[in-house]
């Protein structure tokens, strides 16, 4: 499968109109019961319920190491699943082999999105990735993951986001749960693996004969204990 057939160009949101009614989302569920139902259930049971509800659900994904996983349990629920990838242009060689070949060897319905300047330009005007913490970094990381995606939710629109974030991984990820609203996006949000380890994951990619990239690198998040801001 050649990736580029289904890369998105960005493109300005519509405008709203003016007399236009606007319309207030709300979760899909009481999350207080879901997150309370879904406690012990498994990440397969747990995006059933999920896509229940759901009219327009969508799975997002960075490639990184483990997310094989995740792709593979909802690709088998949902064949024709919404595959969000926002690409920052700063993925290794090994990242794009390995998105090309779960893309074909799934058979995901995968829809890429990248930022509005090159990842030649950005270095030319950078000089390299800005340092974490910086006014410099955090505008950096506005262009090449969060512009997109919101660009993305704007496009597709969807009512339900699937999402490989895990409890272990930060401090913020710690006060979140299985069930979510992103107020921001105003999209309920589930965590199917949240309350996985990483040797579970590598014990589930191990026992399905799925890949395992770790040659993975986030511009955004030059240390796994950060956020990018995506998550809140």
């Amino acid at each position: 499968m050649n990736l580029a057939i289904k890369q998105t160009s960005p493109s300005a949101a519509p405008p709203i109109r003016s007399g236009s009614i606007e319309t207030v989302a709300v979760p899909l569920f009481d999350l207080k019961i879901a997150n309370r139902r879904c406690a012990d259930a498994t990440p397969e049971e747990i995006i059933q319920q999920a896509l229940s509800k759901a009219e327009r659900p969508l799975i997002s994904t960075s490639f990184s190491a483990y997310s094989a996983a995740l792709l593979s349990i909802a690709h088998k629920i949902r064949p024709d699943l919404t595959v969000l990838w926002c690409d920052t242009g700063f993925n290794t060689p090994a990242t794009y082999q390995f998105a090309n070949r779960l893309a074909e060897e799934l058979g995901l319905n995968l829809k890429i999105y990248h930022p509005q300047f090159s990842a030649g330009y950005l270095q030319a005007i950078y000089g390299d990735i800005p340092e974490a913490g910086t006014p410099e970094h955090t505008a950096f990381t506005k262009t090449v993951k969060l512009e997109p995606f919101e660009r993305a939710f704007a496009e597709l629109k969807p009512d339900l986001w699937i999402t490989g974030i895990r409890r272990e991984e930060t401090e913020f990820r710690r006060t979140q749960d299985i069930f979510t609203w992103d107020a921001k996006r105003q999209v309920t949000k589930v965590a199917p693996i949240f309350n996985f380890s990483r040797t579970q994951l590598i014990d589930y990619l191990q026992q399905h004969d799925l890949p395992i990239e770790l040659d993975y690198f986030d511009p955004t998040k030059p240390e796994e204990h950060l956020e990018c801001g995506l998550h809140y």
